[in-house]
């Protein structure tokens, strides 16, 4: 399954790879009045098609955006925050999206910048375990002895 969005001069194509990551190439210029709307459609996008996370290349997106903080994450609703999304950048970009997932991180979402495809799959993967394993722990049944 495959999609595409416009938003202004801002553009987001994805496919979902055979492994449930939706795998996803930002475009065209982001800036304040696309950014958030593109994240969203896309998050939702994923969690339409049970994606496991969403790896996002923004290494050929021009990014025009203010100091992003927690507040900026108010697009993501609660039960697409625990998503974990891998962005892909150049090394000209790392130091804006290391400070973005640090203000992601504050809001309660899972985001991490990346400069290499394998590194980011595997960390998506990781995720994706380690948010498996935590709903069967909490699913279980305890006992207060």
């Amino acid at each position: 399954m495959s999609g595409k969005f416009d938003r202004g001069a801002g553009t987001v194509s994805y496919a979902v790879s055979d492994d449930g990551i939706v795998c996803a190439q930002l475009g065209g210029l982001l800036v304040p009045a696309n950014a958030g709307e593109l994240s969203a459609l896309l998050l939702q996008a994923g969690t339409d098609r049970a994606a496991t996370g969403v790896l996002c290349s923004a290494q050929n997106a021009l990014v025009a955006l203010p100091p992003i903080d927690a507040q900026h994450y108010s697009y993501v609703p609660p039960q697409l925050r625990a998503v974990p999304v891998a962005v892909l950048v150049s090394p000209q970009q790392i130091g804006i999206y290391e400070r973005i997932a640090q203000a992601a991180a504050l809001a309660g979402t899972i985001r991490r910048a990346f400069l290499s495809r394998d590194e980011a799959q595997a960390w998506i993967r990781e995720q994706a375990r380690t948010l498996a394993a935590q709903r069967v722990w909490w699913s279980a049944p305890r006992s207060l002895r």
